[in-house]
């Protein structure tokens, strides 16, 4: 089926971003005349489509107030987000990329005499450069394309960085799911030649773009034969999880494809085909509790190997043709399969895959879930080698200030040494080392304890399992703090749980600086998610596998209330759990009511008396 235009829809009024997609001559828009303005900043509607190219326009949050007291421009930086499929980079890659992180200045904001460049790693398995300046866009997208890294779609209203479980076991016996994002992310990605126009000077780096059915890229960008003139209603997220291992968290996004084996998975490892899964998503909006909600991605069907791209491409234009223009708080696929029925969208989506000549059957068994998918420490690999992941504080690659852990310095020297071949970025934030021979996993070691890195065996397992989002002071969207409070809240939660007797205990954690939950707060046992600069709301009763979504204990709660709420919420836990049953299944099977009196009763202000 052809893209349709959102145009046709004359009843509703459609958003402002519509018509500036509409316009914008495949995202080209005014974006090469801006450049040359001398300002810091684009437009309102450059704004937009920089999104499309992988760049965030932002200001420092931090400064905002005063120097709008002083009648001074907001500071205005970029935020740059590489789109990594599977999180995997060669050596030479994340070399590129960390020196890039110095080139380009992307630093940490330049009003808070900080100068560490560093890395950020997100939870879609991608790299974030932060406070990156309008005259340093050029240079450092021009580097990653130089190194086969692009920025293309990993924002935007398009289909984003695919993910896949990057963890290279033995067991696994060669099926990578890493592969499998790579070539979907490929077959996906937008043709038009915009970003080589704008970021490379025309020049595309060679198996960047490359379409995964063969069909060469012509640079002719007049059509986009899979997004249309006006891409998709908002952002798309696809994922691969490995049978059991829900690492990626399958259920929070738009598409998931776990794969089928023919016998017995360890032995012969025969990759089948692939059980579907659409219509996930965590965002949500304070303002609109009664229509915008975190939904769990539902099965729809299972499709041979060879038809993944057909079957991306039949939801994505379900979601193209159907999703909502004219309300961006509620243009996500969710709500079209809610609003129209999951028996329709499986009759529409099996309707467009026999057009291909593909038969959608009906999803095939998959083990349970488990909740072991950190990958962390020590790992055999199929040929042999190995693999260590090693934990990364809410995925910021950094040295300290004060040498104290040197993190970025020590991943530039193993990736130069030879010692391993490829970095993995992983769901949680962290990153795995993988191609180590067996006798130079000392050596590997070695230089990690030189530099400070702690073994992830001798964290708390509530520090090693929290992620939490950048929020303030880049993101424009937060509503509070995640990233720069994350240590503060594993501290009051490990304090807790020592006080209940429960220091060892898999609890997770997630924090978000507002309700769009791209930290996935919404599936997590304990999910906290920004409301106002210092409350935010409490949800516990996710499941450690991912497969349940939490409900809301608490609304506003500050942040400074948070220990008291963990000492209640643990010494209960401690006292009222079943033999083996996890915090999530525990708030979950007790409820939201019945915890409640958990929630610390706010303090009321004052008035300061007249006189």
């Amino acid at each position: 089926m052809a893209p349709s235009s959102p145009q046709s829809d004359a009843a509703k009024e459609l958003t402002a971003v519509e018509h500036v997609k509409a316009d914008s001559r495949h995202l080209r828009g005014e974006l090469v005349a801006e450049f040359g303005d001398g300002t810091d900043h684009f437009s309102g509607d450059s704004g937009h489509l920089l999104k499309f190219h992988g760049i965030y326009q932002q200001d420092d949050r931090d400064v905002r107030r005063e120097r709008t007291a002083a009648r001074q421009s907001l500071l205005h930086s970029f935020m740059v987000r590489a789109a990594i499929p599977g999180g995997t980079l060669s050596a030479a890659q994340w070399l590129a990329m960390d020196q890039l992180a110095v080139d380009a200045a992307a630093e940490a904001p330049r009003g808070s005499g900080e100068v560490q460049a560093s890395l950020r790693i997100t939870v879609r398995q991608a790299i974030q450069y932060h406070f990156v300046a309008k005259s340093e866009l050029r240079p450092l997208i021009g580097g990653l394309n130089r190194s086969l890294v692009t920025t293309l779609a990993a924002c935007g209203d398009v289909a984003r960085n695919v993910m896949g479980c990057p963890a290279p076991l033995a067991a696994r016996n060669g099926v990578d799911l890493v592969r499998s994002a790579a070539t979907l992310a490929a077959h996906v990605r937008p043709r038009t030649a915009a970003y080589y126009e704008l970021w490379v000077d025309g020049e595309k780096a060679a198996s960047v773009l490359e379409p995964s059915n063969g069909t060469p890229a012509t640079g002719d960008d007049s059509i986009e034969p899979l997004y249309g003139a006006t891409y998709l209603p908002r952002k798309f997220k696809i994922v691969f999880a490995w049978p059991g291992d829900n690492c990626v968290d399958l259920f929070s996004h738009d598409l998931g494809f776990v794969p089928t084996f023919a016998g017995d998975v360890v032995d012969s490892a025969k990759l089948e085909g692939f059980v579907v899964f659409a219509g996930g998503g965590m965002g949500k909006s304070h303002a609109r509790e009664d229509d915008t909600y975190a939904r769990l991605a539902s099965p729809v069907g299972w499709v041979p190997a060879a038809a993944v791209g057909l079957a991306a491409e039949a939801v994505i234009g379900i979601y193209r043709d159907h999703g909502d223009r004219t309300d961006r708080a509620r243009a996500r696929l969710k709500y079209v399969i809610d609003d129209r029925g999951l028996d329709w969208f499986v009759a529409n989506m099996r309707e467009r895959l026999s057009e291909r000549g593909v038969v959608l059957d009906t999803p095939r068994p998959i083990p349970a879930w488990t909740d072991d998918d950190e990958h962390l420490g020590w790992h055999e690999q199929i040929d042999g080698r190995f693999f260590r992941g090693i934990h990364v504080d809410a995925g910021r690659v950094v040295d300290t200030a004060d040498g104290s852990m040197r993190l970025r310095s020590a991943l530039a020297k193993l990736a130069a040494s030879g010692l391993i071949d490829q970095v993995r970025l992983t769901p949680r934030q962290d990153v795995l080392l993988t191609g180590v021979s067996a006798d130079r996993r000392a050596e590997l070691d070695e230089v990690l304890t030189a530099h400070g890195v702690v073994d992830a065996a001798n964290l708390r397992p509530v520090r090693r399992l929290a992620v939490a989002c950048p929020a303030l002071p880049t993101c424009p969207q937060a509503l509070g703090e995640a990233e720069r409070v994350l240590p503060n809240i594993v501290a009051d939660a490990e304090a807790a749980l020592a006080g209940a007797g429960l220091s060892e205990l898999d609890v997770r954690v997630h924090v978000t600086g507002c309700p769009n939950g791209c930290a996935r707060p919404y599936t997590a046992e304990i999910g906290i998610v920004g409301r106002t600069k210092s409350g935010y709301d409490v949800y516990v009763g996710g499941s450690a596998s991912g497969e349940r979504l939490n409900l809301r204990l608490g609304t506003d709660v500050k942040i400074t209330s948070l220990r008291s709420l963990f000492d209640a919420l643990f010494a209960r836990y401690a006292t009222e759990r079943t033999e083996g049953e996890s915090f999530g299944d525990y708030c979950a099977r007790t409820g939201v009511g019945a915890l409640s009196d958990a929630v610390p009763v706010p303090t009321p202000r004052r008035r300061a008396a007249s006189t």
